[in-house]
């Protein structure tokens, strides 16, 4: 049975969407990681990075790291893909999470990255309800991972945090003011949904949009259903799967966020992974609500407010845009690369004419 959202009229935007993605993006990068050098130039005021490092190999390990999250979830993409029949394969799935990361690169944060990746997911010929189940599955897999890991880094490094909160009680303040502010919005926003759906099933807005409203529900849950079905396939014979993907996960979190403690012990600061782990997530917390291209500004911001408790007055402004550069332009830059390379191979092949069906003699019609 053929899916409608797979249609290759459906998908027309989607295949156009990388090309000028990728022509933005390459002419933005330059400039805000020229930006960024410049920053860090500034901060070491006129000193050489090398007199400020103590351990500079270990930037070349957070250099290494920095690609680890992009390959492990690209190798997620591709085994769940083959386990659901897809032929995505590892290439498919580079190209979906490198397409992904510079699309997130110059649109806001607040925005989310699962549109994004549905987006590509579809441009790569996966049928919706099933990249639906690729994403929930990721989902499901983060979920688990960061929700451990953060308990496990909050539970090792509690006194420091305590101690920390204690002495910027305005700090406690400001996130609760803001926990209130994003409640009231989002109970808001509950309060006007139900009353719209009130509105819909008691036709006080007229029978057509209460008739598009109906079909609407009934093809969310068909939608819902196949996902469902998915799962249920994966509960029953991808337990394995699962395991191996998790362990994935685990890597790629591991790693995405140990980046600010090795940055920091090769400027010499004291190793505490637990903590710095902990502080680099909440640093891009911050980071996905700001309204700006890539949470420029606020990661930059809630690194030095979070970190600088922690760091040395002397070396924390420098710290910071060295782990910017390699927590986010470097990666970004890489994957700039790889996706505009897997665009030009798959422009190629398409290109290419398949001599079997060149040579092949058409056949009389019976």
């Amino acid at each position: 049975m053929s899916d409608p959202e797979t249609s290759s009229a459906a998908l027309a935007p989607w295949q156009r969407l990388p090309r000028r993605t990728l022509t933005i993006a390459l002419s933005v990068l330059p400039l805000v990681a020229l930006a960024n050098v410049a920053v860090l130039v500034w901060s070491l005021g006129g000193i050489d990075l090398a007199g400020r490092l103590v351990a500079p190999g270990l930037l070349l390990v957070a250099a290494a790291i920095a690609f680890v999250p992009m390959l492990a979830n690209s190798l997620r993409f591709a085994l769940w893909g083959r386990f659901l029949g897809l032929g995505l394969g590892f290439r498919g799935g580079l190209k979906v999470v490198t397409g992904t990361m510079v699309t997130n690169s110059i649109t806001p944060s607040a925005a989310g990255g699962m549109p994004i990746k549905m987006l590509f997911l579809l441009g790569e010929g996966v049928p919706a309800r099933r990249a639906a189940t690729l994403i929930s599955l990721q989902t499901v897999e983060d979920t688990l991972v960061m929700t451990s890991l953060a308990a496990l880094c909050l539970t090792l490094s509690g006194f420091q945090l305590v101690d920390f909160v204690a002495r910027q009680p305005g700090l406690v303040n400001e996130i609760g003011t803001d926990l209130a502010i994003l409640a009231a919005v989002a109970g808001g926003v509950l309060v006007l949904l139900a009353g719209l759906a009130a509105a819909l099933a008691a036709g006080l807005l007229g029978e057509r949009p209460r008739a598009r409203a109906a079909a609407l529900v009934a093809r969310a849950r068909d939608f819902g259903g196949h996902v469902v079905s998915d799962w249920l396939g994966v509960l029953r014979r991808g337990k394995g799967m699962a395991l191996a993907n998790l362990v994935l996960a685990l890597a790629q979190w591991l790693a995405r966020f140990s980046m600010a403690g090795i940055v920091l012990a090769a400027f010499g600061q004291d190793w505490h992974p637990a903590l710095y782990w902990l502080l680099q997530y909440l640093v891009q917390s911050i980071s996905s609500v700001v309204p700006t291209p890539g949470g420029a500004g606020g990661a930059e911001a809630g690194f030095l407010l979070l970190f600088a408790p922690f760091v040395a007055a002397g070396v924390l402004v420098a710290a910071m845009s060295t782990w910017r550069l390699i927590f986010f332009y470097l990666p970004l830059a890489g994957a700039a690369l790889v996706f505009f390379l897997l665009q030009r191979g798959a422009r190629q092949r398409a290109a290419v004419p398949d001599p079997l069906a060149a040579t092949a003699t058409p056949q009389p019609a019976e």
